[in-house]
């Protein structure tokens, strides 16, 4: 379960696959330096790999490796178990049937019949920790892979070349958002979910066709989707996505006024929309290009 959970938190709200033309690869510059800012995903597909040569040169060209999270460093690691022992499991007598509403709950009795799961493991499974089962097992059945994430790539890159590497956010951070001690935001976090397995592959057939074009508009409306159904899920979108669109994109403008080049790597949903980083940093006066 760990191993599955340290590589997702939002999964449906970011996409990429193949390369193109355009892709969501940024770049922006100030008088001391330059940032690239490369949407992507934390799970993909062999066919991805070899990156297109302009993602390659932009990562070259840089100092420094920025990425949302590293899972895979010890303080992460220890961090992620930590939290999944003290806030992933509900006390004696408090269940999934006991805590969510019945429509989330009548939800999961039906994604759970149709891959012929037992609801019984999952039961004192708290939503946001079946929420990252789910969401990372689907991914998997598709044939996407943790190991072959955009984020797990350069990490490993960047390692074997020594390069430094800057964490946007802490583990502690990521997963507080998403254990957050809310009855109502966890069931609708669940319930998002589940509705959106109903059609993850052609969903990301649409986003790959989006992503693969550099079409952001097209790709904000796909990740928007589920919000004009269900104005409730709002919510969770701005806990998950908008608010840390702000901190990150703070963060960015931190690094341009460095004289050492960066390369950032965070999930494309936090790059597209009119709060995303792309939009937040024009908006302070940065002339950002698609490359």
């Amino acid at each position: 379960m760990l191993q599955k959970c340290r590589y997702i938190f939002s999964l449906l709200l970011i996409f990429t696959f193949g390369l193109e033309g355009h892709s969501l690869l940024y770049k922006v510059s100030s008088k001391k330096n330059t940032v690239y800012i490369f949407g992507s995903i934390h799970l993909a597909k062999p066919e991805l790999y070899p990156l297109d040569e302009a993602i390659t040169k932009a990562y070259e060209n840089s100092d420094v490796l920025v990425v949302e999270v590293d899972p895979s460093s010890e303080v992460s690691e220890s961090t992620m178990q930590e939290i999944m022992l003290d806030s992933g499991i509900y006390p004696s007598g408090m269940s999934l049937q006991t805590q969510l509403n019945e429509h989330t709950y009548g939800s999961l009795l039906e994604y759970a019949d149709k891959r012929g799961l037992s609801l019984d493991e999952m039961q004192r499974m708290k939503p946001w920790v079946v929420m990252l089962q789910i969401t990372v097992t689907e991914m998997i059945r598709l044939g996407y892979s943790p190991e072959l994430g955009i984020d797990q790539h350069f990490l490993d890159k960047a390692r074997s070349e020594h390069k430094p590497i800057i964490e946007l956010e802490t583990a502690a951070e990521q997963m507080g958002l998403l254990s957050k001690d809310d009855e109502a935001f966890q069931d609708k976090l669940l319930l998002y979910t589940l509705e959106s397995m109903r059609e993850l592959e052609p969903l990301l057939k649409r986003m790959f066709e989006s992503w693969q074009k550099g079409k952001s508009d097209a790709l904000e409306r796909i990740i928007s989707l589920p919000l004009d159904e269900d104005e409730s899920l709002q919510e969770v979108y701005d806990e998950l996505i908008t608010k840390r669109n702000y901190k990150m994109s703070e963060k960015i403008e931190g690094f341009l006024k460095s004289d050492k080049d960066y390369f950032v790597v965070v999930g494309s949903g936090h790059l597209v929309g009119k709060e995303g980083i792309v939009s937040l940093l024009r908006e302070k006066g940065y002339v950002l290009t698609q490359e």
